[in-house]
This record gives structure tokens, sequence and C-alpha cells, in this order.
């Protein structure tokens, strides 16, 4: 029983841990090398792969693959996917079901010939990666060679599980690489043609909305398919431990010892399963008015701070594994008549930027935003103490394209688009100021109310 619990921990660990690898973005192989290097602290895990599906042509590539007999494929290759009777691969991606079986199952399916490329697994178990629509993004497989290591019904319920959360986690790093992609290619084509510059400029500032938003959407997945994933495995575990004492009690062996080890279990899972639930509710609540908001134009009431810590959940998968804290000094009270979503760009385009320009890696770091009230003026103060900029950099900071990291997928359009949010729908002011090493200070200023403007117009 000790355990059942010491791997449920681990579970539960590995689940976090995969969670905030997917939200945190970066190549697809490295996320999957760190899900294999988990998924060995719960079971065997000698012989690995994934392989993703290439819908264009019905290919599919070894994108990672592990394995002690068989050599590792070139992750670039496509190979034509087989038909379900000549793979075992193929079988889990056309039929989008998990498959598993023994060396003798494996052989008997041959009818006397090799099924698949790879080598005979004594133990062999697969299960699709699959999207929202329930169409295969491709495979995961562990396998093994030796009778000593057999995946038990355990095993292959936990496999099953990871299968899901990497599926979910794919679909969010794909959906980022593409969105992030479209705005590079479509900033550098601009570059080299310099043609139409206003029109094509106000595309990319829509594409680069619509990006922030899909990446917000890929964070709600993510955040909200972990607590869930706990609540699953605690559920899972508890009816588990229900069954083997309710064994126990009808064969007249429960003891008082016994009993109150599982009355622990249940106190434990309930516990777990308490916490993920308000922890996913709170979450949905978050997410729901953000998206809501980037996604609208129209005006509404609003307290400031609440909806800046609104905002900064919203913002936690991407906050996540840096060691950057993020304090808010907001008065109460303040409450707005104007454009939320503007306000919730501006707050994301600023985080942003702290983040990837301001702190390198690992760097520590801390972000201060305070608001305040000036009569009908918000006063609204935003400050980093990262590595800032010189005075050539600053006077360019709102330039349109202006970026320092063109080769890591910058647009050069965020800063650009806080300002216009902030003179344009917010109807205010914005002033910066940095210096190297000094870290970087935005100063905005605009009205509480924005609807008699808007009556106006």
């Amino acid at each position: 029983m000790e355990s059942r619990l010491s791997r449920l921990e681990t579970v539960q660990a590995m689940l976090l841990e995969i969670g905030q690898l997917s939200t945190a973005g970066g190549d697809i192989t490295e996320f999957i090398r760190a899900v294999h290097r988990s998924l060995g602290r719960i079971m065997y895990a000698a012989n690995f792969y994934v392989a993703l599906s290439e819908r264009e042509d019905d290919s599919v590539r070894f994108v990672y693959f592990v394995d002690e007999v068989d050599p590792t494929p070139d992750p670039q290759e496509r190979v034509t996917l087989a038909s379900p009777d000549q793979s075992p691969t193929a079988w889990v991606i056309l039929n989008r079901r998990t498959l598993v079986m023994t060396a003798a199952e494996h052989n008997a399916r041959g009818d006397g010939s090799s099924w698949g490329l790879g080598s005979t697994a004594e133990h062999w178990l697969g299960c699709p990666l699959l999207d929202r629509q329930h169409q295969a993004l491709g495979v995961i497989v562990i396998q093994s060679y030796s009778p000593e290591h057999r995946f038990s019904d355990e095993d292959q319920a936990l496999f099953a599980l990871l299968a899901n959360h990497v599926s979910n986690a794919l679909q969010g790093l794909q959906s980022m690489d593409r969105l992030e992609r479209a705005v590079h290619e479509r900033t550098a084509l601009l570059e080299q043609r310099n043609v139409a510059l206003q029109e094509a400029q106000s595309e990319l500032v829509r594409q680069e909305k619509l990006a922030s938003l899909g990446r917000l959407v890929a964070g709600v997945a993510h955040e909200i398919n972990t607590p869930l994933g706990i609540c699953v495995t605690a559920t899972s575990h508890l009816v588990q431990e229900l069954k083997l004492t309710r064994e126990e009690l009808a064969a007249g062996a429960m003891t008082a010892e016994s009993l109150e080890q599982f009355f622990d279990i249940v106190d434990q899972s309930l516990r777990i399963m308490t916490t993920n639930t308000q922890r996913a509710a709170a979450l949905v609540r978050s997410f729901k008015q953000v998206a809501v908001d980037q996604s609208s134009d129209d005006i509404r009431s609003f307290d400031l701070k609440k909806y800046l810590s609104e905002v900064l959940l919203s913002l936690q998968p991407k906050l996540k594994g840096r060691p950057v804290k993020v304090e808010v000094d907001c008065g109460p009270d303040i409450n707005l008549e104007s454009f939320p979503g503007a306000v919730s760009q501006v707050v994301t385009n600023m985080l942003m930027n702290s983040l990837v320009h301001g702190f390198e890696g690992d760097q520590a770091g801390v972000i201060v935003i305070k608001g305040a009230l000036e009569g009908d003026t918000v006063v609204l103060d935003y400050s980093d103490n990262g590595a800032g900029m010189d005075a050539e950099t600053l006077g360019k900071l709102f330039d349109p394209f202006f970026t320092t990291r063109r080769g890591s997928g910058g647009s050069g359009l965020g800063a650009h688009i806080l300002y216009n949010l902030v003179t344009g729908a917010l109807g205010g002011t914005v002033k910066v100021e940095s210096a190297p090493g000094q870290g970087l200070q935005y100063h905005l200023r605009f009205p509480r109310s924005r609807r008699k403007e808007k009556v106006a117009a």
C-alpha cells in the first residue's frame, strides 16, 4: 500500500512536469525526451518511441526513438505509412486504438511473415496520440525484449493516461509553432518586398493578437488538463484501494491497522481531488474572462485590481519555470468603464517583453505593476529589473517591426501594439524609461471611463 502511495505521488509529479514543459513551449523532440525521462521513473521504459503523422502525404516521422536492439531512424525522414496488417505502428495510428501484444501474439498476427520492420518484442504497448477531433497525431510506444519486464494492467492504464497528456501537449506545441512561424514568415516577406506596408502592417497586428489569444487557449488546455489528470489518477487509485479493502473484509482478514491505512488513503485522495478541482475551477473562470475580452471590442465595467489578477493567472504558463516574481500594488475600488481586452493585451505585451528581452534564461527578476486613480485618470506603472536597453534601442521601441530577436521568432510588433492600444482604444499616453542594467519602466495614463467617448463617436 505504501508503494502504491509512492507511485501515485510520482505519477502526479510527472503529470505536473509534463504540463509545465508543454506550456513552456520549445522543441517537440526535447519535450518528448523529457517525457521519456519522467516515464522511466514509474515503469520500465528502456525501449520507447514516438512517431508523428504527416497528414499531407500519409507518412510518419519517428521523431524520438530509443531502443536496445534496433537502430535509430532519421527523425526527419518521412516513412510511408503501411497498412494496418503490415505494421503494429500503422495499426494503432489508423485504427486510433491502443494495442497490447506479446511476442506470440505478434507472430500470430504476421501469419508466418514479419509484422512490422523492427525486432519482435516480448511485450509491446502502443497508444494513439489523438487531437480534439479524434484524428491521429501519431503513436507513442513502449516495449520490452525481456520476459522479466511485462506491462501490468496498471502500467497500461498509466501509459494511456500519459498518451492523453502528450496528445494535448503536442497540439499546443504544434499550434504555437504554426502561429509564431506564420507571423515570422509574414514579417520576413514584408521586409523583402516592402510593398503595401500599411495594409500588411494592419494584417500583422491582427495576426499577432490572434497568436496571443491562441497561446492563451493552448495554455488553458495544458493548465486545466494537469489538475484533471491528477484527479483521474487519484480516483482510479481510490477505486482500486476500495476493491482491495472489500476483498480483505470479505475474507475476514481486515485489521484495525489496515482499516486505518485505508482511511488515510481515502483522506489523501479526497484532499488531492478537492485541491485540484478548485484549481481547475479558478483557472476556467480567469481564462474564460480574459479570452472573451481579448476577442471583443466592447466596453464594460471592471475592477482593475481583480482584472489584473485574472490576466496574470492566464499568463502563469509563461511564468512557470522562470525565477521571475510578479508583484501587484493596486489600490482598491478602481472601477473602470473601458476596454478590458485592451488592458489585457497591454499587460500581456509588457510582461512578455520582460520575459523575452529583460531576463535571460534562468535569470531571477522582479516585475512590479502599480495601479492608482488620480481624479478620473488611471495611473498604471510597470517596471522590471531586467537587462534594460540603451538610448538607441529605446528610441525605436514602439516602431513597427523593430526587434532585437529577429532570428528567434520576434515579430517586432508587441510594443507597437501596446502603444496603439494605450493611445487609441484606452485614449491615454505611454512613456518609457530604461538604461542598460537598469530594467524597463512603462508609465501609462488613461481615462477611467471611455463610455462617453464611444457614445459620442
